[in-house]
């Protein structure tokens, strides 16, 4: 066993938290590069009247529990005090409700060394690579495939892993994982 820290970043939604329709981002990823929405690839849309901020909140109500093999990455947490995990979730400010019920439910058993949300709304690439290179994390989570693209060709220090789903498993990409319980699996060998 290695007694180096090991720091490893969370995303939130589709990552910690089992989100089914994490699969539409690939199909509005694709539609941007097919130039159907009036927006730039990685231009995040951001919710400004209350009716789009209802919406926006409606539509994260699809991370609805916990993902499988997250029992075993809090177990992991508090048989290895060499392993220091954070969240880094690029939810805007309008989510703050569920945002702060979600932070109560993850970290119960206090695992997480700091839990951080893009309470400022910035576009989440921009504020993800920030948070990356201010925690110096090893590694770093994501399953979105433009957000972990960006990341990846954006900083040099954190090896991004990219949580992937059915629709984009042709992509190539060398750290690329189809369940978080596998995820939680590499970071276990890590520590043995």
């Amino acid at each position: 066993m290695t007694n180096k820290i090991i720091k490893i970043g969370f995303d939130l939604d589709g990552v910690i938290l089992d989100n089914p329709s994490r699969m539409l981002r690939s199909l509005i990823s694709r539609s941007k590069k097919a130039h159907l929405f009036p927006r730039k690839e990685l231009e995040f849309y951001h919710p400004s009247s209350s009716l789009e901020k209802l919406l926006w909140s409606l539509v994260h109500k699809s991370s609805y529990k916990l993902a499988d093999g997250f029992a075993d990455l809090e177990k992991l947490v508090l048989e290895h005090k060499n392993l220091e995990i954070y969240v880094v979730s690029a939810r805007f400010a309008c989510l703050k409700s569920d945002t702060v019920k979600w932070k109560k439910i993850i970290n119960r058993k206090n695992i997480f060394k700091a839990i951080y949300f893009n309470d400022q709304d910035e576009q989440p690439h921009f504020f993800k690579k920030r948070m990356l290179e201010k925690l110096a994390l090893d590694y770093f989570i994501e399953d979105n495939w433009d957000v972990a693209s960006f990341l990846a060709k954006n900083q040099q220090k954190t090896q991004v892993w990219w949580l992937s789903n059915f629709l984009d498993r042709t992509i190539n990409y060398p750290h690329k994982f189809f369940s978080f319980k596998t995820i939680v699996s590499k970071i276990a060998s890590f520590l043995l």
